[in-house]
């Protein structure tokens, strides 16, 4: 990637049984919530694109301004155009609070080199917290008072089994972690930690490697890029600008094991992760290969990716060239950037799909459970889709409560001169919603989204932010707004599983959970990263269509444990916790 390259209230609570209990009554209850409730009032102001018979009514509608999201994410850019810039920022969709609600943190890109004395305001880190009612309220003294360098990414987990989602964010400079007090606050642990890892830092997953039940974090980062080092280049048109990635050094990324005691120890050397140095952006953790342990996927920029498999005892091995994820039908590098994880064939297994850079037809791969994987790109219809856009942020999800996943995409180029000598792209692009017909082919329905929402995209983040069984998108953009995508698709029956491991952990990363809705298996996993630069909800969300009892559910922990649930009313949240 370069410029130079080319709410509804609480009902009840049960048990597994189905007999209600009082609440508070059991850590290890089950709980309903309701999610028949009208849609929030911040709907308001939908977009007026016509919808046509082939999106089936298909409709996000762009409830930023009402929902209070009043703010530009800048990128610390003014007369000088840095590096870093190109790259930032994401935004994270989880609980904060533990109110049952999704609230939303933004990583906040600062003013570094000969930008610092532009900005009469500071720029900070945002925490914003969900009222239920489709509107969010900046939290001031989320941090303390604490910021951090230049925020780029963040990732969302529960490293310390404390039930409350913590912060690891990825700066240029300098990380930090925050620890969730449970009340929306958070205190900085990152010294006690030992994970305040220096450098260019573009993303992180929280995952359990070693089945320890405790999770561990992994780092990527891009380049040996800095303020100092940075240089200005001349583009096609002989105009200055940033330098190719390639001007710079790659970097390797980090594993940190957790100790269990709140501090990390760099695992990088021994565990086979800090070979081979590239310009690591997206990375996904969740079990590729069927075998009860996480591996690692990770998108790098102009170099082939990383598959990392788990072979247990703490090593990892890249196996992508021999499985067919290393790069596109093309034997070449790509500027691979976001990554999407889902079972979109619904075969059993997790396929993946990574954005690239315009005139690079986005790619999927299809795992075909042999330890290989096929790119299917063409024959899915992602290619003919996405060769002119530069993608992001990205996701499959099932936007329209059938029982398929779809994709999403956010775009945006990085070169403001593009268009003078690409006329076939452009620098603002449109976010894209690809419709799965459920044979394994996609369709571009480019009225299901905001027609006004042209700008530079980054990052995507998916979750119901109402708890009306809908899954909707908050979006970032490059110096700009974000945008908050209400779905309003017709409403199909639906349910979502909230899970908490038996460690306490209440983001139990891996964690495979296959349901049988009217005769078919749909499986779903709690996925460890994906997108770009951030984190979605981490609640699994099953779309029912028209059936409103979930036959059964098998959930199969990281631990090895099996649970099994029958007979599960539709248009609930239930909230699980595995058997100690």
């Amino acid at each position: 990637m370069s410029s130079q390259h080319r709410v509804s209230r609480r009902k009840f609570i049960r048990d597994t049984a189905g007999a209600v209990i009082a609440s508070g009554a059991s850590i290890a209850a089950i709980e309903a919530l309701s999610g028949c409730h009208s849609s929030p009032t911040a709907k308001q102001g939908q977009s007026s694109a016509a919808t046509s018979s082939t999106s089936n009514s298909v409709r996000f509608t762009d409830i930023t301004a009402a929902a209070n999201l009043d703010f530009v994410q800048k990128n610390g850019t003014c007369e000088r155009r840095y590096f870093c810039e190109q790259v930032s920022a994401g935004a994270a969709l989880f609980d904060a609070n533990s109110d049952g609600f999704l609230d939303i943190y933004f990583p906040q890109p600062k003013p570094i080199g000969v930008c610092k004395t532009a900005y009469k305001e500071p720029l900070k880190h945002r925490l914003y917290i969900n009222d239920g009612h489709g509107r969010f309220t900046l939290k001031e003294d989320a941090f303390g008072g604490v910021d951090t360098d230049y925020g780029i990414a963040v990732a969302v987990g529960d490293f310390d089994n404390d039930g409350h989602a913590d912060l690891y964010v990825c700066c240029y400079g300098k990380n930090k972690l925050f620890k969730n007090r449970g009340d929306g606050t958070f205190e900085d642990v990152t010294a006690k930690a030992g994970v305040g890892l220096e450098g260019f830092s573009t993303g992180a997953v929280w995952f359990d490697y070693d089945g320890d039940g405790h999770l561990d974090l992994f780092v990527a980062r891009y380049c040996e890029w800095s303020v100092e080092k940075d240089d200005t280049c001349l583009n096609k048109d002989g105009k200055p600008d940033v330098c190719s990635p390639t001007h710079y050094l790659a970097s390797t990324c980090v594993l940190y094991h957790n100790n269990g005691d709140g501090t990390f120890t760099d695992v990088t050397s021994k565990s086979g992760l800090g070979k081979i140095a590239r310009r690591s952006l997206g990375i996904a953790a969740a079990d590729f290969h069927n075998s009860g342990r996480l591996d690692l996927f990770v998108a790098n920029d102009m170099g082939p990716n990383f598959l990392y498999r788990n072979l247990g005892g703490g090593k990892f091995e890249d196996v992508a060239p021999e499985e067919g994820v290393a790069m596109g039908q093309k034997p070449e590098p790509q500027a691979n950037m976001g990554v999407a994880v889902g079972d979109y064939d619904e075969d059993g297994d997790l396929d993946v799909l990574v954005t690239t850079f315009s005139s690079e037809p986005y790619t999927l791969y299809r795992n075909e459970g042999t330890k290989y994987f096929t790119d299917v790109s063409v024959e899915s219809g992602v290619a003919a889709a996405t060769i002119p856009m530069l993608g992001f942020g990205t996701g499959f999800f099932d936007a329209r409560n059938l029982g398929h996943l779809d994709l999403f995409f956010s775009n945006g180029h990085v070169n403001p001169y593009i268009e003078s000598f690409d006329p076939t792209t452009k620098l603002k692009q449109p976010n894209q919603l690809l419709l799965n017909d459920g044979t394994g082919k996609f369709e571009w329905v480019r009225d299901a989204l905001p027609a006004d929402d042209i700008r530079i995209h980054k990052g995507a983040c998916f979750g119901d932010i109402d708890n009306d069984g809908r899954v909707d998108v908050l979006v970032t953009a490059s110096n700009d707004r974000p945008t908050l995508l209400h779905n309003d698709c017709p409403q199909k029956n639906w349910l979502m599983l909230q899970l908490t491991n038996k460690h306490g952990c209440c983001t139990p990363i891996g964690t495979r959970c296959t349901a049988t809705i009217g005769g078919k298996r749909k499986m779903r996993v709690v996925l460890g990263g994906g997108s770009y630069a951030g984190d979605s909800d981490f609640r699994v969300h099953f779309g029912l269509g028209d059936v409103s009892t979930v036959e059964s559910i098998e959930i199969q922990w990281l631990s090895g444990a099996k649970q099994v649930l029958n007979n599960i009313a539709a248009n609930q949240i239930l909230k699980v916790r595995e058997p100690a």
